[in-house]
């Protein structure tokens, strides 16, 4: 996976909302104003309204409520990290030492609902296509990994059921689909393992694990993939390397 920078617009509009939650410029109930509103306010589109409160959301800055609005959330601790190169963690757990292999867990089209709506910035009857996979170590899971894309940005021969998985999102992007990523987003966050994940990391739910959150998107601003990928870092060495800019 890799991170960059954002687009200057969204970057100038993810700034102009920060700013006006600083000012508190929200009702008592810690609601923003519209998007039509902040559109008309910071003079930039609807679509690149969305893709800053989707950043704000992912930073835990703001939350979004289907049919109600955008809110202010209370102070959350969040660390973020900015990658120059590509991040990628089959490289990165062979450096480990350790023999890698991805399973594939299932491949699902279906409609993006609320909360997967949200994070791609679509309607909620989009149509979808959702990816697991499971990261082994030596033959022991260390990553689960869900990825979501809307269906409409696949070539019209890729069939998502024929599809290789066992790449990077850069390479995925190049063979599949009919836009390409020009920046990325990746948010890392200490978390608590939901059912689900704790079931295939073979861990307990009260084991401490890392969950890297990614953003790719378009040059129109459009985004392309997101994805949540847990990582259960005690059996790793995370070494960061980024070069002064």
């Amino acid at each position: 996976m890799s991170t960059g920078k954002l687009p200057i617009l969204v970057q100038q509009t993810y700034n102009g909302i920060k700013k006006i939650i600083e000012l508190g410029d929200y009702d008592d109930h810690g609601q923003l104003p519209s998007e039509n509103i902040l559109s008309e306010r910071l003079n930039v589109s609807r679509a690149t309204i969305r893709t800053a409160l989707a950043k704000l959301e992912y930073d835990g800055v703001i939350k979004r409520i289907h049919g109600k609005g955008t809110f202010i959330r209370e102070k959350s601790i969040n660390l973020e990290t900015s990658l120059q190169e590509k991040w990628d963690f089959i490289p990165m757990l062979e450096e480990n030492g350790r023999k890698v292999k991805i399973e594939l867990l299932g491949i699902k089209q279906r409609t993006a609902g609320t909360n997967d709506a949200n994070l791609l910035n679509v309607r909620n009857t989009t149509e979808i296509i959702e990816i697991t996979r499971l990261y082994l170590a030596d033959g022991q899971p260390v990553i689960y990994s869900r990825n979501i894309f809307s269906k409409s940005f696949l070539n019209k021969s890729a069939d998502p059921i024929l599809m290789n998985y066992q790449c990077t999102a850069y390479e995925l992007f190049q063979d599949y689909f009919t836009e390409h990523a020009e920046s990325s987003l990746t948010d890392l966050l200490p978390v608590l393992p939901n059912e689900i994940v704790a079931e295939k990391l073979q861990i307990e739910s009260s084991t401490p694990i890392l969950l890297f959150k990614d953003f790719f998107i378009t040059k129109g601003e459009h985004i392309l993939l997101a994805g949540e990928n847990y990582m259960h870092d005690k059996l790793l060495k995370l070494r960061f390397l980024s070069n002064p800019v």
